[in-house]
């Protein structure tokens, strides 16, 4: 399981970016689920992107406003 560091959530192109935050927040092992502060602050990094308006950025957000609905 890969855990994205903030340079990339920043940096990276969302196609990257969606589908390894994805296999975090959900098919984690119980020891590297991230909890509602780290997606947080995963989301206000992609928020501080110069691309946060791009459709595939405001569906990473989504998911991530998603996940932290769920309570984790």
């Amino acid at each position: 399981m890969y855990v994205p560091t903030r340079r990339e959530v920043a940096k990276e192109p969302p196609k990257w970016l969606y589908p390894v935050l994805i296999d975090w927040m959900w098919e984690s092992p119980s020891e590297l689920i991230p909890n509602s502060v780290q997606i947080a602050e995963v989301k206000s990094v992609l928020l501080a992107r110069p691309d946060a308006a791009d459709p595939a950025v405001v569906q990473i957000i989504a998911e991530c406003d998603e996940y932290l609905a769920c309570g984790t």
